[in-house]
C-alpha cells in the first residue's frame, strides 16, 4: 500500500513537470540533447581483513531548453559493502543495494561553447529500492541472510558540479549530490551524498 502510494505521488511530481517543461519547450527557441554517464567507486580498508566498498552507476538524460536551463531524468543503481573477517572462521558481511530514478532542474553557468561550466541541480529522488542484507558466519558456518527492507519513497534532492569542455561535444562531468535517505516524514531526516566523475555527449 505504502509503496503505491509513494509511486501515484512520484508519477504526479514527474508528470507535472514534465507537462510544465513541456509548454516551456513550445516557447523555446532552441533546445539540446545531453546523454551521460557516470560513475562512483571508493574502498577503504578498515584493517587487514575488514574494508568499506561503495560503487554506483547513473545514466541521465537532459533536455536543455536553453543554453543555461535543462531538465534532467537519471537513473542510479549503487552498492555499499562492509567485510569484517575477510578469510576468517568469524565474520560479517553487510551489503546494502539501492536503486533511484531523478528528475531535476539543471541551472548551467556560461555558454554551450565555454571550456567550464559549473552547475546547480534541484529537483526530487524516487527510491525504487533500498535493502540492506546482512550475514554472520561463525566457526566456518554462515547463518541465514537477515534482509531489512526500506519502503519507496519521494525525497528531496539537490546537487553541484562544473563540466569541462573536452570537444565540441563531449564534456567530462564532475558532481556531488544528496537526497533525503528516506521519507522527510520519518524522523530524524538524514541525508545521503554522493561524488561523481562521468562524460556526457551534448548534440
Amino acid at each position: 500500500m505504502v509503496l503505491n502510494s509513494a509511486w501515484h505521488t512520484c508519477s504526479l511530481f514527474m508528470v507535472a513537470l514534465i507537462m510544465t517543461s513541456m509548454s516551456y519547450v513550445d516557447n523555446a527557441i532552441a533546445g539540446f540533447v545531453e546523454i551521460g554517464g557516470s560513475g562512483s567507486y571508493k574502498k577503504s580498508n578498515i584493517g587487514t581483513d575488514s574494508f568499506d566498498e561503495s560503487q554506483s552507476l547513473t545514466a541521465s538524460f537532459s533536455y536543455y531548453f536553453d543554453e543555461s536551463s535543462a531538465l534532467e531524468l537519471s537513473y542510479t543503481d549503487g552498492i555499499n559493502r562492509r567485510l569484517i573477517g575477510e578469510g576468517q572462521p568469524d565474520g560479517q558481511l553487510t551489503n546494502m543495494y539501492y536503486k533511484m530514478v531523478g528528475l531535476d532542474l539543471v541551472l548551467t553557468m556560461g555558454t554551450r561553447e565555454s571550456t567550464v561550466r559549473p552547475y546547480l541541480k534541484i529537483g526530487g529522488v524516487y527510491i525504487m529500492d533500498k535493502r540492506i542484507v546482512t550475514q554472520y558466519w561463525s566457526n566456518g558456518n554462515a547463518f541465514p541472510e537477515n534482509t531489512r527492507q526500506d519502503p519507496s519513497a519521494l525525497v528531496p534532492s539537490a546537487g553541484l558540479g562544473f563540466k569541462l569542455a573536452l570537444t565540441k561535444s563531449w564534456s567530462l562531468k564532475v558532481g556531488a549530490e544528496a537526497w533525503s535517505s528516506r521519507s522527510i516524514s520519518e524522523q530524524p531526516v538524514t541525508i545521503d551524498y554522493s561524488g561523481r566523475v562521468g562524460l556526457s555527449c551534448m548534440f
